[in-house]
C-alpha cells in the first residue's frame, strides 16, 4: 500500500525488537568471511525524524526508544549495545531524534565485500531514502516493488544472503502474500536467511502467515515474539515478532539475550515472550 508511512510508528516497541534482532542475525552471519548479499525489501525512508508531526501525533516512540534511551550507558547484551551505538552515531547532541531504521542498520553493519539493496515504491519515502544515503557500487537504492525485487534479485551471486521483509500489512491478504513470495524465493535461493517481521493485532492475521509458511515445506523457521498487551493496553498493535528462516547458529544465544533484555525493559517483565521453532529442522 502506498498510503503507509512508518514515521507515525517509528521508534516504538516493535522497532526495538525488529532492529535489535535483525542486527543479531546479521552479526551471526559474519562468522564467515565470504561476501554477503543483503536485501531490505520494504526499506521506507531509512532514518526517521522523531520530532516530525507524524511521529509526535501518537508518540509511539515513548513505548520504545523514548523509554529506553536513559539506559544507554549501562551494560547490555551485544545486540542492545549495537542498537544504542547506531542511534548515538546519528545524534551528535546525545538525543535519539534521528532514529535509524533497518536500512541504516544494515548499511552500518555491511563489510567491505558485502552488497546491500534497499527497495521502496512509495514516492515520498523513496525520495527521503535517497536523501539519507549515498548510493554506490555496493549499495543500491531501488524504487521497486518488493515482491518484484524478490523475483528479480534472487538468487544472489554471493551465494550467501539475508532478506529482510517488514511490509505494512495494511491489506489482510498480505500475510499470505509474504509467505508465498518467501516460499518462491526460498526455492530459488535456499541458502539464504529470510527475516520476516509481523505485528500482533486483534484480528490475529499473523496466523495466516504462520499457516502458509507451515504448508510451504520450508524447515528451520524460528519465531522470536513479544506480546506487550499488558504494558501498552491502549495500542492496537500490542506486540510483534520475527520469523527467521535458516537462522545462523551463532545468532541464537545473542537473540535470546536480546529478547530477555527487551522483555525486561520494554514491558517491565510483564510481557509474554516466545523463542521457539515455528517449524523445526
Amino acid at each position: 500500500m502506498l498510503s503507509y508511512q512508518h514515521s507515525y510508528h517509528a521508534g516504538n516497541h516493535a522497532d526495538v525488537l525488529k532492529h535489535v534482532i535483525l542486527g543479531d542475525v546479521v552479526a551471526g552471519m559474519f562468522n564467515k568471511d565470504k561476501p554477503l548479499f543483503m536485501l531490505d525489501a520494504f526499506a521506507s525512508r531509512g532514518i526517521y525524524d522523531l520530532n516530525s508531526d507524524e511521529a509526535l501525533k501518537n508518540r509511539e516512540f515513548d513505548t520504545g526508544v523514548g523509554k529506553l534511551w536513559a539506559l544507554r550507558h549501562q551494560q547490555h547484551p551485544a545486540g542492545i549495545k549495537r542498537w544504542f551505538e547506531l542511534i548515538a552515531s546519528e545524534n551528535s547532541d546525545g538525543s535519539f531524534i534521528r532514529f535509524p531504521g533497518s536500512t541504516a542498520l544494515l548499511h552500518s553493519m555491511a563489510r567491505a565485500g558485502d552488497r546491500l539493496v534497499a527497495c521502496d515504491l512509495h514516492p515520498q519515502e523513496f525520495d527521503a531514502l535517497r536523501l539519507s544515503f549515498q548510493a554506490s557500487r555496493r549499495f543500491s537504492l531501488l524504487k521497486r516493488d518488493a515482491f518484484e525485487a524478490l523475483k528479480g534479485l534472487l538468487p544472489a551471486k554471493e551465494k550467501r544472503g539475508i532478506v529482510f521483509l517488514d511490509p505494512s500489512y495494511e491489506l489482510k491478504g498480505e500475510y499470505r502474500q509474504i509467505a508465498k513470495a518467501v516460499a518462491a524465493a526460498y526455492h530459488r535461493f535456499a541458502t539464504g536467511v529470510y527475516v520476516i517481521w509481523y505485528p500482533l493485532l486483534p484480528a490475529q492475521r499473523h496466523l495466516d502467515l504462520f499457516n502458509e509458511l507451515k504448508r510451504s515445506g520450508i524447515r528451520k523457521i524460528l519465531r522470536v515474539e513479544l506480546d506487550c498487551a499488558e504494558s501498552f493496553p491502549d495500542m492496537q498493535m500490542y506486540g510483534s515478532g520475527m520469523l527467521i528462516i535458516n537462522p545462523p547458529w551463532h545468532a541464537h544465544q545473542p537473540m535470546k539475550l536480546s529478547l530477555e533484555w527487551i522483555h525486561k525493559t520494554v514491558t517491565d517483565g510483564k510481557g509474554i515472550k516466545q523463542f521457539d521453532w515455528l517449524v523445526p529442522e
